[in-house]
Protein backbone atom coordinates (compact mmCIF):
# COMPACT_ATOMS: atom_id res chain seq x y z
CA UNK A 1 0.00 0.00 0.00
CA UNK A 2 1.57 3.12 -0.92
CA UNK A 3 1.69 6.28 1.52
CA UNK A 4 -1.38 8.33 0.06
CA UNK A 5 -3.39 5.04 0.50
CA UNK A 6 -1.94 4.56 4.22
CA UNK A 7 -3.37 7.81 4.91
CA UNK A 8 -5.98 8.02 3.30
CA UNK A 9 -7.19 4.69 5.47
CA UNK A 10 -5.62 6.94 8.40
CA UNK A 11 -8.56 9.64 7.87
CA UNK A 12 -11.30 7.17 7.16
CA UNK A 13 -10.11 5.25 10.39
CA UNK A 14 -10.55 9.14 12.36
CA UNK A 15 -13.58 9.74 10.86
CA UNK A 16 -15.01 6.66 12.41
CA UNK A 17 -13.49 7.31 15.35
CA UNK A 18 -15.21 10.66 15.95
CA UNK A 19 -18.64 9.41 14.07
CA UNK A 20 -19.37 6.26 15.78
CA UNK A 21 -20.82 6.81 19.51
CA UNK A 22 -18.63 6.47 22.73
CA UNK A 23 -20.80 2.87 23.12
CA UNK A 24 -23.30 0.67 21.69
CA UNK A 25 -26.75 2.51 22.34
CA UNK A 26 -29.26 0.83 21.94
CA UNK A 27 -31.11 1.24 18.32
CA UNK A 28 -30.38 4.01 15.87
CA UNK A 29 -31.02 7.78 15.96
CA UNK A 30 -33.81 8.42 13.03
CA UNK A 31 -36.11 10.93 14.02
CA UNK A 32 -39.27 10.00 11.40
CA UNK A 33 -41.31 8.44 13.93
CA UNK A 34 -39.81 10.55 17.15
CA UNK A 35 -42.31 10.05 20.43
CA UNK A 36 -41.80 10.98 23.54
CA UNK A 37 -42.89 9.72 27.23
CA UNK A 38 -43.00 11.84 30.57
CA UNK A 39 -44.62 14.03 32.60
CA UNK A 40 -45.80 17.82 33.15
CA UNK A 41 -42.25 18.69 32.35
CA UNK A 42 -42.12 16.89 28.93
CA UNK A 43 -45.76 18.31 28.41
CA UNK A 44 -44.42 21.92 28.75
CA UNK A 45 -46.62 22.71 31.45
CA UNK A 46 -45.90 26.43 32.96
CA UNK A 47 -46.66 28.88 35.23
CA UNK A 48 -49.28 26.42 36.55
CA UNK A 49 -51.19 25.26 33.36
CA UNK A 50 -50.58 24.16 30.24
CA UNK A 51 -51.48 25.92 26.91
CA UNK A 52 -50.22 26.63 23.66
CA UNK A 53 -48.09 29.31 24.17
CA UNK A 54 -45.54 27.40 26.13
CA UNK A 55 -45.93 24.06 25.08
CA UNK A 56 -44.10 24.47 21.61
CA UNK A 57 -40.78 24.97 23.60
CA UNK A 58 -41.18 22.02 26.05
CA UNK A 59 -38.16 19.52 26.18
CA UNK A 60 -39.39 17.03 23.42
CA UNK A 61 -40.60 20.27 20.58
CA UNK A 62 -37.14 21.91 21.48
CA UNK A 63 -35.39 18.30 20.78
CA UNK A 64 -38.03 18.04 17.52
CA UNK A 65 -37.41 21.18 15.82
CA UNK A 66 -33.84 20.81 16.58
CA UNK A 67 -33.67 17.22 14.83
CA UNK A 68 -35.31 18.68 11.75
CA UNK A 69 -39.30 18.06 12.41
CA UNK A 70 -42.56 20.37 12.23
CA UNK A 71 -44.63 20.96 14.96
CA UNK A 72 -47.88 20.14 13.93
CA UNK A 73 -50.12 23.28 13.64
CA UNK A 74 -53.71 22.58 14.93
CA UNK A 75 -55.02 22.05 11.03
CA UNK A 76 -52.72 19.15 10.66
CA UNK A 77 -54.44 15.57 9.84
CA UNK A 78 -53.06 12.38 10.79
CA UNK A 79 -51.16 11.77 7.46
CA UNK A 80 -48.96 15.08 8.13
CA UNK A 81 -45.05 14.59 8.46
CA UNK A 82 -45.33 16.53 11.80
CA UNK A 83 -44.62 16.48 15.68
CA UNK A 84 -47.72 16.50 17.19
CA UNK A 85 -48.38 17.93 20.67
CA UNK A 86 -52.00 17.99 22.43
CA UNK A 87 -52.04 22.00 22.00
CA UNK A 88 -54.60 23.61 24.39
CA UNK A 89 -55.95 27.06 23.90
CA UNK A 90 -55.26 29.99 25.96
CA UNK A 91 -55.38 30.58 29.41
CA UNK A 92 -54.52 26.84 29.18
CA UNK A 93 -55.90 24.12 31.65
CA UNK A 94 -54.46 23.86 34.99
CA UNK A 95 -55.51 21.16 38.01
CA UNK A 96 -58.55 23.81 38.94
CA UNK A 97 -61.81 24.04 35.89
CA UNK A 98 -61.79 27.85 34.59
CA UNK A 99 -58.27 28.43 36.01
CA UNK A 100 -55.25 29.32 33.89
CA UNK A 101 -52.09 29.80 33.74
CA UNK A 102 -49.96 32.34 36.59
CA UNK A 103 -49.68 35.77 36.03
CA UNK A 104 -47.32 38.76 38.39
CA UNK A 105 -50.08 40.84 38.73
CA UNK A 106 -48.83 43.46 40.62
CA UNK A 107 -44.59 44.44 41.17
CA UNK A 108 -45.71 47.83 42.21
CA UNK A 109 -47.53 47.54 45.69
CA UNK A 110 -46.41 45.21 48.06
CA UNK A 111 -46.01 42.41 48.57
CA UNK A 112 -46.13 41.73 44.57
CA UNK A 113 -49.28 39.37 43.80
CA UNK A 114 -49.58 36.43 41.56
CA UNK A 115 -52.80 34.98 39.99
CA UNK A 116 -54.19 33.12 37.61
CA UNK A 117 -55.75 33.85 34.58
CA UNK A 118 -59.58 33.19 34.59
CA UNK A 119 -61.10 31.56 31.40
CA UNK A 120 -62.22 28.53 30.00
CA UNK A 121 -59.56 26.59 28.00
CA UNK A 122 -60.27 24.17 24.63
CA UNK A 123 -57.92 21.75 23.73
CA UNK A 124 -57.04 22.17 20.26
CA UNK A 125 -56.50 18.64 18.63
CA UNK A 126 -58.77 16.70 20.45
CA UNK A 127 -59.47 15.12 17.32
CA UNK A 128 -56.13 14.66 15.96
CA UNK A 129 -56.44 11.15 13.93
CA UNK A 130 -53.52 8.96 15.56
CA UNK A 131 -51.45 9.31 18.75
CA UNK A 132 -49.81 12.56 19.74
CA UNK A 133 -45.72 12.53 19.17
CA UNK A 134 -45.78 14.40 22.76
CA UNK A 135 -47.58 11.57 25.20
CA UNK A 136 -46.34 13.37 28.31
CA UNK A 137 -48.72 13.54 31.06
CA UNK A 138 -48.73 15.83 33.55
CA UNK A 139 -48.56 14.03 36.92
CA UNK A 140 -47.55 11.06 35.69
CA UNK A 141 -45.31 8.90 37.65
CA UNK A 142 -43.48 6.09 35.93
CA UNK A 143 -45.76 3.39 37.29
CA UNK A 144 -48.41 5.74 35.68
CA UNK A 145 -47.05 5.50 31.91
CA UNK A 146 -47.81 2.17 31.94
CA UNK A 147 -51.25 2.44 34.24
CA UNK A 148 -53.83 5.10 32.67
CA UNK A 149 -55.15 4.96 29.01
CA UNK A 150 -56.61 8.34 29.46
CA UNK A 151 -60.48 6.79 30.03
CA UNK A 152 -59.89 7.04 33.42
CA UNK A 153 -61.04 10.14 35.22
CA UNK A 154 -58.48 9.88 37.72
CA UNK A 155 -55.61 10.39 34.94
CA UNK A 156 -56.69 13.90 35.06
CA UNK A 157 -55.07 15.27 32.30
CA UNK A 158 -54.43 11.91 30.20
CA UNK A 159 -57.80 12.11 29.52
CA UNK A 160 -56.93 15.08 27.04
CA UNK A 161 -53.71 13.58 25.93
CA UNK A 162 -54.08 10.05 25.70
CA UNK A 163 -57.59 10.34 25.11
CA UNK A 164 -58.53 6.31 25.79
CA UNK A 165 -55.94 5.25 23.19
CA UNK A 166 -53.42 3.22 25.22
CA UNK A 167 -51.16 4.23 27.95
CA UNK A 168 -48.25 6.14 27.06
CA UNK A 169 -46.01 3.42 26.49
CA UNK A 170 -48.41 1.50 24.72
CA UNK A 171 -49.50 4.46 22.24
CA UNK A 172 -45.97 5.14 21.30
CA UNK A 173 -45.21 1.34 20.74
CA UNK A 174 -48.45 1.20 18.31
CA UNK A 175 -47.10 4.45 16.43
CA UNK A 176 -43.66 1.76 15.41
CA UNK A 177 -41.23 4.96 16.46
CA UNK A 178 -38.15 4.96 15.35
CA UNK A 179 -36.61 7.22 18.30
CA UNK A 180 -38.06 7.40 21.92
CA UNK A 181 -36.72 10.32 24.57
CA UNK A 182 -37.77 9.40 28.24
CA UNK A 183 -37.83 12.06 31.76
CA UNK A 184 -39.69 10.21 34.32
CA UNK A 185 -39.41 9.75 38.26
CA UNK A 186 -39.99 13.58 39.68
CA UNK A 187 -43.81 13.10 40.44
CA UNK A 188 -42.49 9.82 42.38
CA UNK A 189 -41.29 12.21 44.86
CA UNK A 190 -42.62 15.45 44.07
CA UNK A 191 -46.39 14.17 44.93
CA UNK A 192 -45.20 14.13 48.40
CA UNK A 193 -43.04 17.54 48.32
CA UNK A 194 -46.10 19.47 47.01
CA UNK A 195 -48.06 18.65 50.38
CA UNK A 196 -45.03 19.28 52.59
CA UNK A 197 -44.50 15.57 53.76
CA UNK A 198 -42.07 12.63 52.80
CA UNK A 199 -44.92 10.04 53.28
CA UNK A 200 -46.18 8.18 49.87
CA UNK A 201 -42.57 8.46 48.22
CA UNK A 202 -42.71 5.89 45.72
CA UNK A 203 -40.25 3.33 47.57
CA UNK A 204 -37.01 2.72 45.10
CA UNK A 205 -37.92 -1.41 44.82
CA UNK A 206 -41.23 0.02 42.96
CA UNK A 207 -39.57 2.71 41.44
CA UNK A 208 -36.76 0.35 40.35
CA UNK A 209 -39.11 -2.77 38.93
CA UNK A 210 -41.21 0.03 37.29
CA UNK A 211 -38.63 1.80 35.31
CA UNK A 212 -37.02 -1.16 34.35
CA UNK A 213 -40.45 -2.92 32.98
CA UNK A 214 -41.06 0.51 30.99
CA UNK A 215 -37.70 -0.25 29.42
CA UNK A 216 -38.03 -3.59 28.49
CA UNK A 217 -41.89 -3.02 27.12
CA UNK A 218 -40.81 -0.20 25.28
CA UNK A 219 -37.70 -2.12 23.63
CA UNK A 220 -39.40 -5.01 23.09
CA UNK A 221 -41.71 -3.53 21.57
CA UNK A 222 -39.98 -0.94 18.99
CA UNK A 223 -36.23 -3.61 18.95
CA UNK A 224 -34.32 -1.01 16.66
CA UNK A 225 -35.52 2.42 17.65
CA UNK A 226 -33.34 4.47 19.21
CA UNK A 227 -33.70 5.63 23.01
CA UNK A 228 -32.43 8.15 25.50
CA UNK A 229 -33.28 9.16 29.26
CA UNK A 230 -32.56 11.53 31.77
CA UNK A 231 -31.82 11.98 35.77
CA UNK A 232 -33.74 13.60 37.92
CA UNK A 233 -32.33 16.64 39.77
CA UNK A 234 -31.01 15.67 42.92
CA UNK A 235 -30.90 18.91 45.21
CA UNK A 236 -34.51 18.87 45.12
CA UNK A 237 -34.86 21.89 47.46
CA UNK A 238 -33.13 23.99 44.79
CA UNK A 239 -36.55 24.93 43.29
CA UNK A 240 -38.24 28.26 44.28
CA UNK A 241 -41.12 26.34 45.74
CA UNK A 242 -39.06 25.28 48.33
CA UNK A 243 -36.54 28.49 48.40
CA UNK A 244 -38.34 31.54 48.80
CA UNK A 245 -40.66 32.10 51.52
CA UNK A 246 -39.16 32.91 54.77
CA UNK A 247 -39.22 30.66 57.90
CA UNK A 248 -39.14 34.25 59.51
CA UNK A 249 -42.06 36.44 60.29
CA UNK A 250 -41.60 39.59 58.08
CA UNK A 251 -42.73 43.01 59.12
CA UNK A 252 -44.66 44.20 55.80
CA UNK A 253 -44.07 47.65 56.96
CA UNK A 254 -40.55 47.61 57.27
CA UNK A 255 -40.10 44.17 54.63
CA UNK A 256 -37.69 43.19 57.00
CA UNK A 257 -37.45 40.43 59.68
CA UNK A 258 -39.23 40.78 63.06
CA UNK A 259 -36.55 40.65 65.78
CA UNK A 260 -36.91 38.98 69.25
CA UNK A 261 -35.43 40.10 73.01
CA UNK A 262 -32.12 38.24 71.47
CA UNK A 263 -31.83 40.14 68.28
CA UNK A 264 -32.58 37.14 66.29
CA UNK A 265 -35.22 36.89 63.86
CA UNK A 266 -38.46 35.52 65.30
CA UNK A 267 -39.54 32.18 63.85
CA UNK A 268 -42.79 31.29 62.86
CA UNK A 269 -44.38 28.18 64.29
CA UNK A 270 -45.73 25.20 62.88
CA UNK A 271 -47.33 22.20 63.28
CA UNK A 272 -44.65 19.66 64.61
CA UNK A 273 -46.78 16.70 65.19
CA UNK A 274 -48.89 14.71 67.61
CA UNK A 275 -50.42 17.62 68.75
CA UNK A 276 -47.44 19.81 69.40
CA UNK A 277 -47.30 22.96 68.39
CA UNK A 278 -43.58 25.15 67.95
CA UNK A 279 -40.89 27.11 66.22
CA UNK A 280 -40.39 25.93 62.66
CA UNK A 281 -37.32 23.47 63.52
CA UNK A 282 -33.43 25.11 61.73
CA UNK A 283 -32.92 23.36 58.67
CA UNK A 284 -36.44 23.28 57.52
CA UNK A 285 -38.36 24.55 54.03
CA UNK A 286 -41.12 26.41 54.46
CA UNK A 287 -43.36 26.09 50.29
CA UNK A 288 -44.73 28.82 48.34
CA UNK A 289 -47.98 27.73 48.93
CA UNK A 290 -47.70 28.70 52.48
CA UNK A 291 -48.28 32.24 50.94
CA UNK A 292 -51.80 32.30 51.18
CA UNK A 293 -51.41 30.93 55.37
CA UNK A 294 -48.92 33.23 56.13
CA UNK A 295 -50.77 36.40 54.58
CA UNK A 296 -53.64 35.49 56.70
CA UNK A 297 -51.28 35.40 60.00
CA UNK A 298 -50.77 31.94 60.11
CA UNK A 299 -47.47 30.83 61.64
CA UNK A 300 -47.27 34.02 64.17
CA UNK A 301 -46.38 33.33 67.71
CA UNK A 302 -49.36 33.87 69.53
CA UNK A 303 -47.40 36.48 71.49
CA UNK A 304 -47.24 38.77 69.02
CA UNK A 305 -50.63 38.03 67.24
CA UNK A 306 -52.36 41.00 69.46
CA UNK A 307 -49.41 43.65 68.26
CA UNK A 308 -49.83 45.65 65.62
CA UNK A 309 -49.43 45.31 62.69
CA UNK A 310 -50.33 41.49 63.01
CA UNK A 311 -53.23 42.37 65.37
CA UNK A 312 -55.45 42.84 61.98
CA UNK A 313 -54.70 39.38 60.41
CA UNK A 314 -57.94 36.78 61.25
CA UNK A 315 -55.29 33.66 61.88
CA UNK A 316 -52.62 35.48 63.64
CA UNK A 317 -51.53 33.09 66.75
CA UNK A 318 -52.47 30.02 64.95
CA UNK A 319 -49.56 27.62 63.19
CA UNK A 320 -48.87 26.89 59.77
CA UNK A 321 -50.27 23.27 58.76
CA UNK A 322 -47.60 20.72 58.28
CA UNK A 323 -48.42 20.48 54.99
CA UNK A 324 -47.10 24.12 54.40
CA UNK A 325 -43.64 22.89 55.65
CA UNK A 326 -40.59 20.45 55.28
CA UNK A 327 -38.36 19.68 58.05
CA UNK A 328 -35.31 18.77 57.89
CA UNK A 329 -35.81 14.79 58.71
CA UNK A 330 -38.86 15.08 56.17
CA UNK A 331 -36.37 16.64 53.37
CA UNK A 332 -33.56 13.71 54.38
CA UNK A 333 -35.99 10.96 53.72
CA UNK A 334 -36.99 12.74 50.51
CA UNK A 335 -32.88 13.24 49.57
CA UNK A 336 -32.54 9.50 49.77
CA UNK A 337 -35.03 8.67 47.71
CA UNK A 338 -34.32 10.95 44.81
CA UNK A 339 -30.48 9.65 45.31
CA UNK A 340 -31.63 5.67 44.75
CA UNK A 341 -34.07 6.65 42.22
CA UNK A 342 -30.98 8.66 40.26
CA UNK A 343 -29.09 5.38 40.57
CA UNK A 344 -32.04 3.07 39.18
CA UNK A 345 -32.19 5.33 36.14
CA UNK A 346 -28.24 5.04 35.84
CA UNK A 347 -28.16 1.49 36.64
CA UNK A 348 -31.08 0.18 34.01
CA UNK A 349 -29.86 2.96 31.38
CA UNK A 350 -26.36 1.37 31.21
CA UNK A 351 -27.71 -2.12 31.23
CA UNK A 352 -29.43 -1.75 28.01
CA UNK A 353 -27.25 0.62 26.50
CA UNK A 354 -29.71 3.73 26.64
CA UNK A 355 -27.72 6.88 26.92
CA UNK A 356 -28.54 9.24 29.59
CA UNK A 357 -29.25 13.27 29.48
CA UNK A 358 -27.14 14.78 32.89
CA UNK A 359 -30.51 16.93 34.01
CA UNK A 360 -29.09 16.34 37.29
CA UNK A 361 -25.81 18.07 36.40
CA UNK A 362 -28.15 21.14 34.74
CA UNK A 363 -29.62 21.73 37.47
CA UNK A 364 -26.47 21.89 39.79
CA UNK A 365 -25.05 23.85 37.61
CA UNK A 366 -28.32 25.92 38.13
CA UNK A 367 -28.67 26.17 41.38
CA UNK A 368 -24.81 27.25 42.20
CA UNK A 369 -25.16 30.00 39.39
CA UNK A 370 -22.78 28.06 37.00
CA UNK A 371 -24.91 28.23 34.43
CA UNK A 372 -24.32 30.70 31.34
CA UNK A 373 -25.65 31.25 28.11
CA UNK A 374 -23.27 33.90 26.30
CA UNK A 375 -22.88 36.49 29.29
CA UNK A 376 -26.15 35.57 30.57
CA UNK A 377 -26.07 34.12 33.88
CA UNK A 378 -29.17 31.22 34.88
CA UNK A 379 -30.54 30.51 38.26
CA UNK A 380 -32.58 29.66 39.78
CA UNK A 381 -34.02 32.38 41.71
CA UNK A 382 -37.51 33.08 42.05
CA UNK A 383 -38.93 35.23 39.18
CA UNK A 384 -35.47 36.85 38.30
CA UNK A 385 -33.63 33.24 37.99
CA UNK A 386 -35.38 33.14 34.33
CA UNK A 387 -34.89 29.26 34.83
CA UNK A 388 -38.29 28.55 36.75
CA UNK A 389 -41.86 29.49 36.04
CA UNK A 390 -44.27 31.35 38.67
CA UNK A 391 -45.17 28.36 40.18
CA UNK A 392 -41.78 27.62 41.74
CA UNK A 393 -41.65 23.69 40.20
CA UNK A 394 -42.05 23.82 36.49
CA UNK A 395 -39.34 25.74 34.23
CA UNK A 396 -39.72 28.54 32.16
CA UNK A 397 -39.13 28.50 28.01
CA UNK A 398 -35.83 29.34 28.54
CA UNK A 399 -35.02 26.20 31.13
CA UNK A 400 -36.75 23.87 28.74
CA UNK A 401 -34.74 24.67 26.21
CA UNK A 402 -31.75 24.07 28.37
CA UNK A 403 -33.34 20.87 29.97
CA UNK A 404 -33.86 20.24 25.36
CA UNK A 405 -30.44 20.68 25.11
CA UNK A 406 -29.38 18.15 27.18
CA UNK A 407 -31.08 15.64 26.12
CA UNK A 408 -29.60 16.73 22.73
CA UNK A 409 -25.83 16.41 24.14
CA UNK A 410 -27.12 12.80 25.36
CA UNK A 411 -27.99 11.93 21.44
CA UNK A 412 -24.99 13.04 20.13
CA UNK A 413 -22.70 11.15 22.31
CA UNK A 414 -24.83 7.98 22.29
CA UNK A 415 -25.34 7.74 18.67
CA UNK A 416 -22.71 9.82 16.70
CA UNK A 417 -25.23 12.41 15.47
CA UNK A 418 -24.51 16.26 15.23
CA UNK A 419 -27.82 17.91 16.58
CA UNK A 420 -27.48 21.37 17.05
CA UNK A 421 -27.92 22.62 20.57
CA UNK A 422 -31.36 25.25 20.65
CA UNK A 423 -30.45 28.39 21.06
CA UNK A 424 -32.49 30.65 24.01
CA UNK A 425 -31.63 34.15 22.29
CA UNK A 426 -35.39 34.14 21.03
CA UNK A 427 -36.80 34.42 24.36
CA UNK A 428 -37.01 38.15 25.12
CA UNK A 429 -40.83 38.26 26.12
CA UNK A 430 -42.29 34.86 26.73
CA UNK A 431 -41.06 33.83 30.10
CA UNK A 432 -42.54 35.19 33.33
CA UNK A 433 -39.17 36.38 34.77
CA UNK A 434 -38.89 40.08 35.80
CA UNK A 435 -35.10 41.01 36.28
CA UNK A 436 -34.12 44.70 37.44
CA UNK A 437 -37.45 44.60 39.64
CA UNK A 438 -36.69 45.23 42.94
CA UNK A 439 -37.03 41.69 44.56
CA UNK A 440 -35.23 40.59 47.76
CA UNK A 441 -34.82 37.29 49.12
CA UNK A 442 -37.94 35.69 50.71
CA UNK A 443 -39.82 38.72 50.20
CA UNK A 444 -43.52 37.65 51.12
CA UNK A 445 -44.56 36.69 48.01
CA UNK A 446 -48.59 37.47 47.87
CA UNK A 447 -49.71 34.23 46.02
CA UNK A 448 -53.95 33.81 45.71
CA UNK A 449 -55.95 30.97 47.14
CA UNK A 450 -56.27 29.57 43.25
CA UNK A 451 -52.91 29.77 42.62
CA UNK A 452 -51.73 27.98 45.31
CA UNK A 453 -54.47 25.18 44.69
CA UNK A 454 -52.95 25.08 41.13
CA UNK A 455 -49.42 25.11 42.13
CA UNK A 456 -49.71 21.99 44.33
CA UNK A 457 -52.70 20.11 43.69
CA UNK A 458 -50.96 18.59 40.02
CA UNK A 459 -48.59 16.51 41.31
CA UNK A 460 -51.65 13.93 43.52
CA UNK A 461 -52.87 11.53 41.09
CA UNK A 462 -54.79 8.87 43.24
CA UNK A 463 -51.17 7.15 43.94
CA UNK A 464 -48.89 10.25 45.20
CA UNK A 465 -49.12 11.10 48.74
CA UNK A 466 -52.33 12.06 50.18
CA UNK A 467 -52.18 15.37 52.36
CA UNK A 468 -51.81 14.17 56.16
CA UNK A 469 -50.95 15.61 59.42
CA UNK A 470 -47.20 14.78 59.67
CA UNK A 471 -46.03 12.22 61.80
CA UNK A 472 -43.68 12.47 64.99
CA UNK A 473 -39.77 10.83 63.96
CA UNK A 474 -38.13 8.27 66.74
Amino acid sequence: MNSRLVKFAAALSLVALIAVPGFAAHGTADFSRFYAIGDSYGAGWENGALNVNHQVYSWPAVVAKQAGLTICPPTASATDNCFAIPLVSFPGLSSIPGVGELQLNDVVSYPPSIVPAFGQAAPLMLTFGRPYNDLAVPGFTVGATMLFTGREQASGLGQVILRGLGTEVDQTIASHPTFIAIWIGGNDFLGSVSQGTSLGLTSTADFTARYGAMLDKLIAGAPNAGIVVGTLPNTFTGIPFLNTVSPYIINPATRSPVLGPDGKPITMITDLGDGNIGPIPAGSFVTLAASTDIASGKGIPPALAGIPPFNHLPNAGKPLPASDVITPTEASAIQTQITAYNSAIAQAAQSRNIPVADITGLFNRVGSKQEFVGPLSITGDYITGGFFGLDGVHLTDIGYTLFANEYIKAINSGYGTHIPLASISQFSMNNATSSGLPFFSSMPWQVSAEAVKAMTTMFTLPTSAPRRHRATHN
